[in-house]
């Protein structure tokens, strides 16, 4: 009999206080300031993780590391994947975020937010960008100079971000990071961003090509909650999509005071419910001194049997590298 996944909740189990990852252990100096974001993918024995790699010079750049199926973190340098866009508005400093579409049928495709340069207003500068590989996956190119999703709706106005592609029923479904808004923080509220902070949630578009995407939704799929949870919670980003036997679970990372991961399930890929999670999201953080004592987020996760192994991003989103942590179903 097949469980359905989407009616438990998860319990992770935590492999030590140091990262499987840290920056500068795989490719030196490309990743030595930040090594972190990673999308992992399964290619037959072999798992291939993709991550957002920061060097001493200050450029973002995608990486590549793999290892064996059953050692599931002995990584291997691979190389640079992807580099910076120089003297482009929307990708100078380079890319980050990583998200890969492997395909049969066409070049691979590798989503990424891309770090334009420094807006004079102090807003992020960030857009989502699109590069496609005829290796297989190993270096990418560009096929454009600008983003592929344009700033175009009252959600997205201000900037695109990290982004969860599934490929269906002939379609990509894409799951976008969505910059929405500055405003003052609320009465009561207390922030991580000072008194303007930005509205961010999950938006959704959809492409027959992966490549030009339409927005058919009036408003954000999954918003941030506000005043409804503890803390006040004004961000909502970087959402991981997983398919279940039952219907989807979704990944988010949420912020109020400090980034937390939480999940939310449901049976298609439009309508979403919030598991809870409480104040300290569906991952907590870890021990004191521990090189993600702050903050666990972004996860890539891939089944194996019965358990969800995931990739998450310790402290100041890379700069302390990345954990490991293996999950199993609670069946209520």
């Amino acid at each position: 009999m097949v469980r359905n996944s989407i009616s438990g909740r998860i319990r992770w189990t935590f492999s030590d206080d140091n990262p499987v990852i840290a920056p500068g252990q795989l490719h030196e100096d490309m990743d030595s300031r930040r090594a972190g974001a990673a999308h992992v993918l399964q290619l037959g024995d072999r798992y291939r993780m993709y991550y957002w790699g920061t060097g001493a010079n200050g450029f973002h750049r995608i990486l590549v590391a793999e290892c064996p199926v059953d050692e599931p973190n002995d990584w291997e340098p691979v190389g640079v994947a992807l580099s910076r866009q120089r003297d482009t508005d929307y990708n100078d400093e380079g890319p980050g975020f990583p998200f890969v579409v492997p395909r049969d049928d066409g070049p691979w495709l590798l989503y990424f937010c891309g770090w334009g340069k420094p807006r004079t207003d102090g807003k992020l500068p960030n857009t989502t960008g699109v590069a496609v590989s005829d290796d297989g996956g190993y270096r990418f190119r560009y096929p454009k100079r600008e983003p592929i999703l344009p700033l175009d709706r009252d959600w997205d106005r201000e900037g695109t971000g990290s982004v969860c592609v599934l490929r269906a029923n002939d379609r990509y479904h894409m799951y976008y990071t969505s910059i929405g808004a500055y405003f003052n923080r609320p009465d009561g509220a207390i922030t991580g961003h000072g008194d303007v902070i930005p509205r961010i949630g999950i938006a959704y578009a959809a492409s027959t090509d992966g490549i030009a995407w339409t927005k058919p939704m009036n408003d954000l799929m999954v918003s941030p909650r506000g005043f409804d949870t503890e803390p006040y919670e004004y961000i909502c980003s970087k959402p991981f999509v997983l398919q279940e036997p039952g219907g989807f679970r979704m990944w988010v990372n949420t912020f109020g005071t400090a980034y937390r991961m939480r999940s939310l399930v449901g049976p298609d890929l439009r309508s979403w419910r919030w598991c809870d999670s409480g104040p300290e999201g569906e991952l907590g953080v870890g021990r004191a001194g521990a090189f993600d004592d702050r903050q666990r987020c972004y996860v890539s996760i891939v089944k194996h049997g019965e358990e969800y192994r995931c990739w998450y991003t310790g402290n100041r989103f890379g700069a302390t590298g990345m954990g490991y942590a293996v999950g199993r179903l609670e069946v209520e």
